[in-house]
């Protein structure tokens, strides 16, 4: 993810690109004598100054550290065309100057390699380089200064001030082997640069793929700096468009290297959607070296329970930057992730990775919310399960509480209610012996209201539970069901086996209530019940040709019922569309239902 640049910067960026404009243009217009092919020359020294200003504000959107952006600006502002130089020899104080700073941006190019691409220098070998350059380049600095005076016969040249001596054979002198020295140095950035990316690992060789091109191609460019005076004009000329190509090929191979870091950035980010879900421990190193592009990588994971670090395996293992043994022989890096509640994971990676904080630091949110994603989800289930088991025990329990106050009813009220029928039955009996006619009709009717009463009580006791339901199942109770609907029922049981009571009883009512429905407000001339068991599912169908448009919002009746169904692991699904009649299904798992008492 690339970061806004100051404004502080992007006026800086802006006033380089001036200053590049600024310089050509003046060059230009001040020489008057230049050869056929100048004009293009100019055009192409002008593009590689703005490259330079323009690579620097997108390494300072993209890099960890500002120093590339830095020395990229510092080169654009002193990317000064020769042409600028002389028109300026005429002011005593100033051209010396300018000579003086005339190679300083190829000792910046040199740094601007050697920092690739952490924007840091990476041991003494590249620290010794840095400081001979910069020494090499002070002394020239000081020589264009104190002797460097125009010869004799000069015209048009200014008088240097700063001059200690006449003439300028030192500092001829000390140019020519400056760009000796400058040559040599290419020469050992060009080995330490080549020996570090041929023995660096695949992350390493991956990020600094486009340097060694860059390198080559800059140090050509030197090369035609330091033959400048030795060589005709028409080498002079080829040499030129490669030594602008080259220069250019340094920064755009910089940020072309920041792109590839930021594409992994990217990647990472794929790895945050791909294992939001959490994946296994051994698949997400998988996943994570094949993104980065490390072999070497491994995860060693915090085990809580055993104090301990255990590789994706399972095994106990101790985190170490060392060779593995597993094949990779390569000194690598540790990167500890840990959460506010303790050490989380530890992954050793390649070092090269090190140098892009960034990029590590988008691993370590990866995993975390990788592991918080499943450590949530399975809180969640663990919630939804006790939900789910805390609804079906309600469930139970109603269905239990049912079947007892249907016992006591049959057992107690019931059977007290018959034993009174009996008596007066045989009371009617007895006063009809003794001619008492009036007492026996009086009897007989009490019993007939007492018969009533009893029918009352009966349906009362199927209503909460029936009979029927606890001794035949639903191959007995469903029948007894249609048989008391007004609407001609069709019905159809396929039941391998008794479900358990507590779906048998949400089956019955659920049945019950749509064929109450049926009759009520369907205005239907038949209707359907299809009752399906397997070993696995059972499978509830209502049906009728009635005027549809039902639906299962309030006052339905059949709310209650879906959340049994519901409690049960079910669902509920009503097709009704006007005119065309309703059809009312539900499906329950049977599979770790509570069994029947």
């Amino acid at each position: 993810m690339t970061a806004a640049v100051p404004w502080g910067r992007l006026l800086l960026v802006w006033l380089a690109v001036a200053v590049v404009f600024f310089t050509e243009v003046v060059g230009s217009l001040a020489d008057a004598r230049v050869p056929s092919w100048a004009a293009s020359y100019t055009v192409m020294h002008t593009a590689v100054g703005l490259c330079y200003a323009v690579c620097a504000w997108v390494a300072w959107r993209s890099a960890d550290s500002p120093v590339p952006g830095r020395v990229m600006i510092a080169v654009a502002f002193l990317w000064l065309p020769p042409t600028f130089i002389s028109a300026t020899q005429q002011i005593g104080w100033l051209w010396p100057v300018l000579d003086g700073l005339e190679l300083v941006w190829a000792v910046l190019v040199g740094a601007i390699v050697l920092i690739y691409p952490a924007g840091k220098l990476h041991g003494p070998v590249d620290v010794g380089i840095a400081v001979a350059a910069s020494i090499g380049v002070s002394i020239r600095f000081v020589c264009a200064l104190l002797f460097n005076q125009p010869v004799d016969g000069s015209r048009n040249v200014a008088l240097n001030p700063y001059a200690i001596v006449d003439g300028d054979e030192i500092f001829v002198f000390v140019d020519r082997a400056f760009r000796l020295f400058g040559v040599a140095l290419i020469l050992l950035i060009v080995v330490v640069v080549a020996g570090r990316w041929l023995r660096g690992s695949t992350p390493a060789r991956h990020i600094a793929f486009v340097m060694p091109v860059a390198l080559v191609l800059w140090a050509a460019a030197i090369a035609y700096e330091t033959l400048v005076y030795s060589l005709g004009s028409t080498v002079l000329e080829v040499l030129g468009y490669i030594s602008l190509a080259a220069t250019a090929a340094v920064p755009i191979g910089f940020v072309a290297g920041l792109s590839y870091l930021l594409g992994l950035r990217g990647r990472v980010s794929d790895l945050m959607v791909i294992t939001r879900d959490g994946v296994d421990r051994t698949l997400w190193q998988a996943i994570l070296a094949d993104t980065l592009r490390d072999p070497s990588l491994r995860v060693y994971w915090w085990e809580e329970s055993d104090s301990r670090y255990v590789d994706s395996h399972g095994r106990a293992a101790t985190p170490s930057a060392g060779p593995d043994g597993l094949g990779e022989h390569r000194q690598g890096a540790l990167l500890p992730i840990n959460t506010p509640d303790g050490p989380l994971a530890v992954i050793r990676h390649d070092r090269a990775l090190s140098e892009n904080s960034k990029l590590l630091a988008a691993v370590s949110t990866a995993l975390r919310l990788s592991v918080d994603n499943t450590r949530l989800r399975d809180e969640l289930e663990a919630t939804l399960r006790e939900v789910r088991e805390s609804r079906l025990r309600i469930v139970d329990a109603g269905v239990e509480a049912r079947r007892q106050i249907e016992r006591d009813l049959h057992d107690g009220s019931q059977q007290s209610l018959v034993a009174l029928a009996l008596r007066l039955r045989m009371a009617s009996g007895r006063a009809e012996q003794l001619g008492q006619h009036d007492i026996a009709d009086d009897l007989d009717a009490a019993l007939g209201q007492l018969s009533a009463a009893l029918k009352q009580l009966r349906e009362l006791a199927r209503g909460i539970h029936p009979t029927s339901l606890t001794v035949g199942g639903l191959a007995t109770a469903v029948p007894e069901l249609v048989a008391h609907s007004p609407v001609p029922i069709e019905t159809s049981l396929v039941i391998e086996s008794r479900p358990p009571a507590v779906v048998e009883a949400t089956v019955y009512f659920f049945v019950s209530e749509c064929l109450t429905n049926i009759a009520k407000y369907a205005e239907a001339r038949s209707g359907r019940v299809a009752v399906t068991a397997s070993a696995s599912e059972l499978v509830i169908e209502v049906a009728d040709d009635g005027r549809g448009g039902a639906s299962l919002g309030e006052g339905s009746g059949l709310l209650g019922l879906i959340d049994r169904v519901e409690a049960l692991g079910g669902r509920v699904e009503l097709q009704s569309v006007p005119e065309h009649g309703t059809t009312v299904m539900a499906w329950i798992p049977l599979a770790g239902a509570p069994e029947a008492r």
